[in-house]
């Protein structure tokens, strides 16, 4: 499992067609829209949405909204919007008639294998698998095990997403590990004054695969308690980890502005940034920190953050589930502003070898 460069030659116009469930708020849709402004610079590229409305992040190419998005419906109502969205991508890929077809995500996957199924395009379509398959709920498991086999390819977005698909039983022949591409490297602007105190940086959905409850925990035992804690994101979560914070003590420290358009500044003030999830994919948010001049602690959880940091040299990793040792971590990172700078240097030269262009290329592949 690894890279294939050069798959598509250049100066060759190709028609690329990306489903996927929205391009609002997510690591992978950001990738997806970051993806369509690449491939549309010497390509045709067209996008099928679930749910069109309100895109978070700037994209290229032409928008075929089908109007089906998810959200808590019967199971009727789930299977009514499935067979829909079926016979909307079957239509849209006899349309455009695609050379590549790829589309992100489960709920993007299994309706897209069934049409590319229905219009003989398989052997065209590569689908994206962007988190650890091992927390999916067993049914979702089970339609992976029977339906993944049929794509050309199926790509896991870390070695350890691709692997976990292995055990499934999917064969070696049809995995493919394309990492995310890192974030663009950004000009540091310092002291922007968001906060008048220091801070430590998290940012994602308020969810419990995020861990924020980990990071309360380990924040509360750090030795400097002036120092803030801000969390970027929304979700359900958001009172429960109020009330945490008041058990713990440090509810006057915690800061939740809600998501924001441009993260960017607050990575570039921050002390450091802490990934304290439970499990991820490819966890996005460790590049952008790396690219913005922020020092990054993560827990070493399944899958990614042992794939982008080097221990000690680019980033922290800390034993998943290690309260203690995060706190320490913490506390390391920001009393030590030589070990941050080390930290940051070597954090630049990382994200290098996580190329849009090698992604770009990768994601196509002749039939």
């Amino acid at each position: 499992m690894g890279f294939n460069k050069g798959l598509v030659s250049r100066g060759k116009t190709i028609k690329i067609l990306l489903i996927i469930p929205s391009l609002k708020f997510g690591g992978a849709e950001r990738v997806a829209a970051r993806l369509t402004k690449q491939w549309n610079k010497n390509h045709n590229v067209s996008i099928i949405l679930f749910d069109g409305k309100n895109p978070t992040y700037e994209f290229s190419g032409q928008v075929y909204d089908i109007n089906q998005p998810g959200g808590n419906k019967s199971i009727l109502l789930k299977l009514k919007s499935f067979i829909i969205r079926i016979i909307n991508i079957k239509r849209l890929i006899q349309h455009t008639k695609p050379n590549y077809i790829i589309s992100f995500m489960e709920s993007a996957n299994f309706p897209s294998i069934i049409a590319a199924s229905l219009t003989g395009r398989l052997d065209s379509l590569t689908v994206s698998i962007r988190n650890n398959p091992q927390i999916f709920p067993w049914i979702i498991r089970f339609f992976m095990f029977l339906t993944y086999r049929f794509p050309a390819r199926v790509v896991g977005c870390s070695e350890g997403v691709a692997l976990s698909l292995k055990k499934m039983g999917l064969s070696s022949n049809k995995l493919f590990v394309i990492p995310n591409p890192s974030a663009e490297l950004s000009v540091i602007c310092r002291n922007n004054h968001l906060l008048d105190k220091p801070y430590i940086l998290a940012v994602g959905r308020l969810h419990y695969q995020k861990g924020f409850d980990r990071l309360l925990s380990a924040f509360s035992m750090i030795q400097n308690k002036n120092i803030l804690l801000v969390i970027l994101g929304e979700g359900l979560e958001k009172t429960a980890l109020k009330n945490l914070a008041l058990q713990l003590g440090i509810e006057n420290n915690l800061i939740m502005p809600g998501t924001v358009n441009n993260p960017m500044p607050w990575y570039q003030n921050a002390l450091c940034f802490v990934l304290s999830s439970r499990y991820e994919g490819w966890p996005n948010v460790i590049m952008e920190a790396m690219a913005n001049g922020c020092p990054v602690i993560s827990f070493n959880c399944k899958y990614g953050p042992s794939e982008i940091i080097e221990h000690g040299v680019s980033g922290l990793l800390i034993n998943d589930g290690d309260i203690i040792g995060l706190a320490r971590a913490i506390d390391q990172v920001i009393y030590d502003s030589a070990f941050q700078n080390t930290l940051v240097s070597n954090s630049y030269k990382r994200i290098k070898i996580f190329n849009i262009n090698d992604t770009v290329l990768n994601l196509i592949k002749p039939g």
